[in-house]
């Protein structure tokens, strides 16, 4: 069933390294969906190519286009995948996530057909396997509609679970590849992204009814590695537009005070949480410390 249309007008951009059972799932719970998008892009920076993708072609209408690629970083990787789509809209996924199954034809509409409107749709925790809880940093639980214009507080566009215009973004220069995982600054290329977007003046809208779930695979002992690899990508992201943009400079200072107040607060009852906080706020000031000094060398900014 493909909702009486036939696939969506759409590119869905998977990007993906060293985890093929998880990938495999992510593809197969878009091509079980109510509407399959037109075409679906698979960059994989893997050692072993997945035989089982890279032989699927075409699901109900659906294109599958496996890129292998030698590279590493998913903002690399990304920039592939837009690169090798060939619809004007891209919708971005993670290798870890689950579709709902209305999830794309109610991102898409959501959207609708403006080459500046950016959708975004909720990203919650899938079921538990077990595994290390997804960070609150990685999901999106906005339950109510809302549109975003102009420099925010926070950040509004995600990594995943998003639809933009694909030719826009590459005018842009596409996804920053000195950021993301696989880099060493290893997190903030969809913050730097969502800033970038909205400094050239579009407008994001977000969709609660689009929703996919994040799966929780990492291991319990990861936390505090996680932390850290998030605050110094974060850390870069901030280096990278305080010097020349007073609203970001705001964003740093309100951001650093969240992050120590939380550490203080939960001290005497969570003190794990709390060990977490002061590393990603340490993690924060290595990544801007380091992607400052790499400018001056005219390695980075």
């Amino acid at each position: 069933m493909t909702g009486g249309g036939g696939p969506l007008d759409a590119s869905v951009v998977i990007c993906t390294r060293g985890r093929p059972g998880l990938a495999l799932d992510t593809v197969r719970s878009i091509l079980d969906g109510g509407c399959v998008p037109s075409e679906l892009v698979v960059v994989d920076q893997s050692l072993e190519p997945n035989h089982e993708l890279a032989g699927m072609g075409e699901v109900r209408g659906c294109h599958v286009r496996y890129t292998p690629s030698a590279t590493t970083g998913l903002s690399r990787a990304r920039n592939i995948g837009l690169r090798a789509a060939t619809r004007d809209v891209a919708v971005m996924l993670d290798d870890d996530m689950l579709v709902q199954v209305a999830w794309l034809e109610r991102l898409l509409a959501g959207r609708g057909a403006g080459r500046s409107t950016v959708a975004t749709g909720r990203v919650l925790a899938a079921p538990d396997e077990g595994g290390l809880s997804v960070p609150a940093a990685a999901l999106v639980t906005r339950a109510t509609p809302d549109v975003f214009r102009g420099p925010q507080p926070l950040d509004v566009v995600p990594g995943a679970n998003v639809a933009l215009s694909r030719d826009l973004v590459l005018s842009l220069g596409g996804y920053d590849e000195r950021l993301g995982a696989g880099t060493r600054f290893a997190a903030a290329d969809d913050n730097d992204m969502g800033h970038r977007l909205l400094a050239a003046g579009c407008e994001v809208r977000h969709i609660p009814e689009a929703v996919v779930l994040h799966r929780a695979h990492r291991a319990q002992g990861e936390l505090v590695r996680l932390k850290w690899r998030y605050g110094r990508g974060k850390g870069a992201f901030y280096a990278k537009h305080a010097p020349r943009d007073s609203h970001m400079r705001r964003r740093v200072r309100a951001d650093v005070a969240a992050r120590a107040r939380r550490a203080a607060v939960s001290l005497p009852r969570a003190p794990r949480a709390s060990v977490a906080e002061i590393v990603s706020l340490a993690g924060m000031t290595s990544g801007a410390l380091d992607w400052l000094l790499r400018a001056q060398r005219g390695g980075s900014g």
